[in-house]
């Protein structure tokens, strides 16, 4: 008998009888759909050495002024950055400074370190730094650790590398220098409060996530010029400046003599310190400040007996005048940059001053006026940047309330008529769920509507809202992407949607149902959507409940072929290319990847498969003989094993039988086998490196068996 051609369309059908969907495949593992026929995607490399700490619900891409591109990646403990070097880089805001003296306990033998610290507001896994101590028990405690436990409010635990050699403590002297992150944010979604994703702003900001949170911790992330804008779901706005490193900027901070001062009347040197004797006079050094960066200035008063010391940078005040003893450390914002003065003001001060430090930060601060919770953020077109879900300036939180900041300042956000800083709250739905710029338009997603948020060039209005659409809102904060001015976004109801003007319209899915009915609904906000501009695809990572409460399958959509394709990928997080040459994931053992970065896992086999639905031998009323498969693939890199599958039905019920595995090559011809049946199946698994498959124009040998149903 001739030897019969089979051309499958192009797609995947989960949601049809295996018969139905004849003509068509039915499973599917990192294949796509690229003119009409099936492929398999490429591989990835990991970017770097290093790992993320935590789980990512958060990426973002971008690059500074010198055009160096930049990653950051937002954890459920920590906020990263990496360069284009693939190097990491823990850029986690501080929210606390300070000094303890004789805080450390220890106990001989034991690796584990007693803190105390009164009302120190922490909880478990929170990073703690510390610097100039002295050393306890045979331990010199520097650098980052982690709270191991939380033993009251006054005092918590610290893990050292090294057991210590004594019981001793409290010590570590009379001063040592500690710096508190943000607290950690919960893992998984707890449910409890409605469907899904539970109550927004169900409890104060930092406080310990198993008491309050029922949500897992997500982030928005966007960049404001150079800068990264980074906001934790339910915490406040902070910004990074792309600086990775943060050396001394000041020349002799501890004043051991004059140079590189310029030291104004009634100052005078003295035993390592400025002191002053009723000084009216400045004293001032000048360095180079980072553009759009926040700097650190630490120094000391001593003995302030009269007047008041204030510190400027420039012409601007760094805090208020200082008329007491202590050590001091401020934050100040240095937007345009260059070279200032750092200068130290007297007014009728007498005392002394000590151990100046100034450096730049390298890591996130609070964004000035923002608000104090937000659900999600991003920066429009008209440089304005956007609070979705947020607080008023009473630090009472809105879950549909909006606010923006001023354009071109991200630090004013209280409306007047000097400024386009505004606000607006939303009505329908219960809470606004993300927030997204758009060509032209803006979308604002509550959990059961769409509004497009559209410019107005009138200082009184300056963004109106528009509803565009109801019963059609947003799963969770992450499940929307925006690709060539068009959204793709999934519903809480699992409605795959996309707007590109006009009205939002459901896409037709043939996979809907199968994604529906194995999501993990309680952990829904771990929904991650992101673009294949290059491949004209949407995909969406979603936890799986046969798998666990991590993300580990996709479905993917092509809005250029209009099919669809599932399959399975330990990824939480990605970014499209852009920045970087190729798209950056990231997965749930906190490592970095670049994916579509030629056919293998990092060097190492890959596996990839494809099933077609069964499909009639001849009209299906005939048993047929298959004696052989001529396989046929473009550009085969690697091998792959076919399978057959074969079914027929009588009385007595459905019998499938299967045969195979057959290995195939770029230099096999026919594969030889005998099977029979009235329907048929066929089955590609690839494992190997590289490997890569396209599908050609596949064969089967057959015959009638002369057996009819």
């Amino acid at each position: 008998m001739p030897y019969t051609k089979f051309a499958f369309s192009p797609g995947v059908y989960k949601d049809d009888s295996p018969l139905d969907a004849e003509g068509y495949f039915i499973d599917s593992d990192k294949i796509r759909f690229v003119r009409g026929k099936a492929q398999t995607i490429g591989g990835w490399e990991r970017a770097g050495t290093g790992t993320l700490t935590g789980v990512c619900r958060g990426v973002w891409a971008w690059a500074d002024t010198g055009r160096t591109p930049f990653a950051a990646f937002g954890t459920h403990l920590r906020l990263h950055a990496m360069d284009a070097d693939g190097a990491l880089y823990d850029i986690t805001p501080i929210i606390a400074r300070g000094e303890l003296t004789n805080p450390f306990s220890t106990t001989n033998a034991s690796a584990v370190v007693t803190v105390a610290h009164a009302a120190h507001g922490l909880v478990a896994g929170q990073k703690v730094s510390f610097s100039n101590a002295a050393p306890v028990g045979g331990l010199t405690i520097a650098g980052a650790y982690t709270v191991t436990e939380v033993l009251d409010a006054d005092g918590y635990t610290i893990t050292h590398t090294a057991a210590a050699s004594s019981t001793a403590g409290p010590g570590g002297g009379a001063v040592v220098d500690y710096e508190y992150a943000l607290a950690p944010g919960q893992l998984d979604g707890l449910g409890g409060l409605g469907f899904g994703t539970g109550g927004y702003g169900s409890g104060p900001y930092g406080s310990p996530a198993g008491g309050h949170t029922l949500y897992p911790r997500t982030w928005s992330l966007d960049n404001w010029g150079q800068n990264l804008v980074a906001a934790p779901r339910g915490g406040t706005i902070f910004e990074w400046a792309p600086n990775t490193a943060g050396p001394e900027l000041l020349t002799n901070g501890g004043f051991s003599a004059d140079t590189g001062w310029s030291i104004g009347s009634g100052w005078s040197v003295a035993v390592g310190a400025l002191t002053a004797s009723v000084a009216s006079g400045s004293v001032e050094q000048p360095f180079a400040a980072a553009r759009g960066a926040w700097h650190l200035l630490d120094f000391d008063i001593i003995a302030a007996t009269a007047g008041s010391v204030r510190p400027y940078w420039g012409t601007t005040p760094i805090g208020a005048s200082i008329s007491t003893t202590g050590t001091y450390k401020r934050v100040f914002f240095c937007g345009a940059g260059g070279t200032q003065k750092l200068k130290f003001a007297a007014s009728a001060f007498s005392g002394s001053l000590t151990n100046a430090s100034l450096k730049t930060l390298t890591t996130a601060h609070l964004i000035d006026g923002a608000p104090s919770a937000v659900t999600s953020i991003f920066v429009t077109a008209e440089r304005m940047l956007v609070a979705c879900g947020c607080a008023d300036f009473n630090a009472n939180f809105d879950p549909l309330r909006l606010a923006w900041s001023d354009q071109e300042n991200n630090q004013i956000w209280t409306a007047d008529p000097a400024n386009l800083a505004g606000s607006w709250t939303l009505s329908q739905g219960t809470r606004i769920v993300r927030g997204l710029a758009g060509r032209g338009e803006n979308l604002i997603f509550t959990d059961t509507a769409v509004y497009a948020m559209r410019y107005v060039p009138d200082p009184n209005i300056v963004y109106r809202f528009d509803l565009i659409g109801t019963g059609c809102g947003l799963m969770g904060p992450n499940a929307v992407v925006q690709v060539s001015g068009a959204f793709f976004w999934l519903t809480p109801g699992g409605e795959f949607y996309m707007y590109d003007g006009g009205a939002p319209r459901p896409l037709q899915s043939t996979v809907r149902r199968y994604v529906a009915d194995y999501l993990s609904w309680v952990q829904q906000d771990k929904v991650y959507a992101f673009a294949h501009a290059a491949w004209g695809e949407v995909w969406w990572l979603y936890p799986d409940k046969r798998d666990g409460n991590e993300c580990s399958r996709y479905a993917s959509y092509n809005y250029l072929e209009n099919t669809w394709a599932v399959g399975t990928f330990d990824r939480t997080a990605w970014a499209d290319a852009g920045v970087f040459q190729y798209p950056l994931a990231a997965d749930t053992a906190g490592r970095v990847w670049f994916q579509e970065k030629d056919y293998a896992d990092d060097g190492n086999p890959r596996t990839w498969s494809l099933s077609t639905a069964f499909f009639d031998i001849g009209d299906g009323d005939a048993h047929m003989h298959i004696l052989g498969a001529y396989p046929d693939a473009e550009d085969l890199q690697g091998g792959y094993k076919l399978r057959i599958a074969t079914k027929h039905k009588n009385q007595q019920g459905e019998v499938t039988r299967s045969f195979g595995p057959y290995n195939v090559t770029g230099a096999t011809g026919k594969v030889s086998m005998r099977a029979v049946g009235q329907h048929a199946q066929v089955r590609w698994d690839g494992f190997d490196a590289p490997s890569f498959f396209r599908m050609g124009a596949f064969r089967l040998d057959m015959k009638p068996s002369g057996r009819r149903r």
